[in-house]
């Protein structure tokens, strides 16, 4: 297949008192097919409530990943921290199938001031090198699930916690399994004071159902996505229920000893969050492929009283960016995705105002 070719010039120095002389050097462009994968890879990352807040631009090797402003959560995520987040993922992603076709990538965060949206430019290497780690996580993107049903009540071992923790490590993020009873009593006790408080909140309700509920073919959180109700007040996943019937769907026993973990960065800009969204799916699809399931519990860091109560107060000074649930599952159907096209910008719209 023909590959597109840019012209790079230079002008270098060929030795001795040779005069300066133009070099010209080709770059291979990703052809249609590559593109092709590595959108479809990307778009198959986990994003609150299944928004898909990312649009992506290419650039002769060059993959630049924009926030999507029209699928912001303004009452549910006000900073922007869950979106940045979901980008995060989709980055891995695409990092993941860049590995898969046998090429390096590398990440530039934040790279344009004047494109406010540019949440990062993933730079594909051209030349095919070794990165077998990545790459083998291709076959479970299209695996990886959120998983609201009860799990066994049985306690992951201990090698695969360690792959997890492993796996927020190489990603710059620290995965904090939460062991001692009473943490984890705390950690569902907000879950369940933040759930209180969204239900007092009308902004909040009404975004939830733009993106939740009912027979969902595009994006969102279907109604067969949510599981059974939980018998328990503060039951270890997030029922996202608005319509009175789904509130009324049947409930279910969930396991006592839920397995939770935090997954925390030493600070909390812009760049963490697109450090943590990268570990969080390195961390779900390492889940994935021991077939752990997870979920998500993460009502008390959308809400700022209650997410600085997350922490440990004998940790040092860190910020929670997650914080999930990991056990053993049934089987349960993806969320919807919206076809890949639908996520590529022209070069127009890629370009910064002043730039048109």
């Amino acid at each position: 297949m023909d590959k597109r070719q840019d012209v790079v010039s230079s002008a270098q120095p060929q030795g001795g008192d040779d005069p300066l002389v133009e070099v010209i050097v080709l770059v291979q462009e990703l052809d249609p097919i590559e593109r092709d994968i590595l959108v479809k890879a990307a778009i198959l990352a986990p994003s609150m409530h299944n928004t898909q807040p990312w649009k992506f631009h290419f650039r002769h090797r060059t993959v630049e990943v924009y926030c999507d402003p029209t699928r912001a959560l303004g009452a549910e995520d006000p900073e922007g921290r869950m979106t940045v987040i979901g980008v995060g993922a989709a980055v891995f992603n695409l990092r993941v199938a860049a590995a898969c076709l046998g090429h390096s990538a590398s990440v530039v965060p934040l790279p344009d001031t004047h494109r406010p949206t540019l949440v990062a430019e993933v730079i594909v290497g051209s030349q095919p090198v070794d990165v077998s780690g990545p790459a083998a996580l291709y076959p479970y993107l299209a695996h990886r699930r959120t998983n609201r049903h009860p799990f066994a009540d049985r306690a992951l071992p201990t090698e695969v916690r360690d792959q997890l923790a492993q796996a927020a490590h190489e990603e710059g993020a620290m995965l904090e399994w939460i062991d001692q009873p009473d943490r984890v009593r705390w950690l569902l006790e907000l879950a369940t004071e933040a759930a209180i408080a969204e239900a007092d909140d009308p902004r909040r309700l009404v975004e939830r159902q733009r993106w939740v509920g009912g027979e969902r073919t595009r994006d969102g959180v279907p109604s067969s996505a949510f599981g059974p109700r939980s018998y328990e007040p503060s039951g270890p996943v997030r029922d996202l229920a608005i319509d009175p019937a789904d509130r009324l769907r049947s409930p279910g026993r969930f396991e006592p000893r839920p397995n939770l973990a935090v997954l925390w960065t030493v600070s909390d800009q812009p760049r963490d969050w697109l450090a943590a969204g990268q570990a969080l799916e390195r961390v779900l699809l390492v889940a994935t492929t021991q077939g752990v399931a997870a979920s998500l519990l993460n009502q008390p860091l959308e809400h700022t009283d209650l997410r600085w109560l997350v922490r440990d107060p004998r940790a040092g000074w860190s910020m929670a960016q997650a914080v999930l649930r990991f056990g053993y599952g049934p089987e349960v159907l993806p969320t919807p995705r919206r076809p890949a096209e639908e996520f590529v910008l022209a070069d127009d719209d890629a370009l910064p105002a002043e730039g048109r």
